[in-house]
């Protein structure tokens, strides 16, 4: 039974989705359009949006931009390098202990084979003018607690691992963008709802999280705090550490939404020698950022 309840809970989300979905419709069937809220807004058929050519003309550019394009390419690169590592650290935490890309010197192992497909898929969305394809940080570790499988205490004892699910999910995503009837029933889901949806699965997947633990610290009696991977270390190392960690994530928020929000993956690339600098010039210790930099 608990088990039949576990799998029932993970389709928690889409059950929500769809009774929201039809209260909204039954809403503005009795009430009429002031009860109408808004839905998504999609293309009618599968086209490039100003009907140009799919095949981007890049030779078209001036010799001058295409040089001076290096520079926004790059901030691309690392924004969606490290974009791609963060999700995959994330869901390859050992807490879902998974075996599939941890296996040494396997270069077809999950992480390298899932770079290279994204690398080979870039390359051919530039060139086609699409939007590239990011991690899914949210959706992904959604997707591998729903994989996982719990024992009769309720800890984890590993995670089913296949690509099926995944492929599955992206087959329909895809779906919804070259077929016009899918597009017909997304168009049908109200805005607040898909927007709970998403703040949903941002909370749920916040435990867990080492920096939202820590966090969490901060507003707690200090004899209350024992059972953490980071317990050994100095109380006023932890908090003056995930203070910067929160400051770091204010100053990423705040250039995102800035009229200089292009530079956003600068940002993200400085917080590599952030880390380094704080133990290189002895602010922390390396004995206390192995620690609080660990997987768990």
């Amino acid at each position: 039974m608990s088990q039949l309840r576990n799998n029932i809970s993970n389709f928690g989300p889409s059950i929500a989705v769809l009774v929201a979905t039809l209260v909204a419709r039954k809403a503005r069937l009795v009430h009429g359009a002031i009860a109408t809220l808004p839905s998504l807004n999609m293309p009618a058929k599968f086209a490039t949006t100003s009907g140009r050519p799919w095949l981007i003309p890049l030779f078209d550019l001036p010799l001058w931009a295409r040089w001076a394009s290096v520079l926004p390419a790059l901030m691309a690169t690392v924004l969606l390098y490290l974009d791609q590592n963060i999700t995959v650290r994330l869901v390859n935490n050992p807490q879902y202990q998974m075996k599939k890309g941890r296996r040494p010197g396997n270069m077809i192992d999950g992480m390298h084979a899932d770079m290279l497909v994204i690398s080979v898929l870039t390359f051919i969305q530039s060139l086609i003018g699409i939007p590239w394809l990011v991690a899914a940080t949210v959706r992904s570790i959604s997707h591998v607690r729903a994989l996982t499988v719990f024992g009769k205490n309720g800890d984890r004892v590993g995670t089913i691992e296949q690509r099926v699910t995944g492929f599955g999910i992206h087959f329909l995503i895809g779906s919804c963008i070259i077929f016009s009837k899918p597009r017909d029933i997304l168009r049908q889901v109200p805005l607040p709802v898909l927007m709970g949806l998403f703040a949903y699965l941002g909370i749920s997947a916040l435990p867990g999280n080492q920096m939202f633990e820590r966090v969490k610290e901060l507003f707690m009696d200090t004899s209350e705090i024992t059972d953490t991977a980071w317990a050994s270390v100095p109380r006023k190392i932890v908090n003056g550490f995930t203070l910067l960690q929160v400051a770091c994530l204010v100053a990423m928020l705040y250039v995102k939404e800035s009229p200089i929000g292009v530079l956003f993956p600068i940002i993200i690339a400085l917080l590599a020698p952030i880390r380094f600098g704080l133990e290189k010039f002895g602010i922390i210790e390396k004995k206390y950022m192995d620690i609080l930099d660990a997987d768990e």
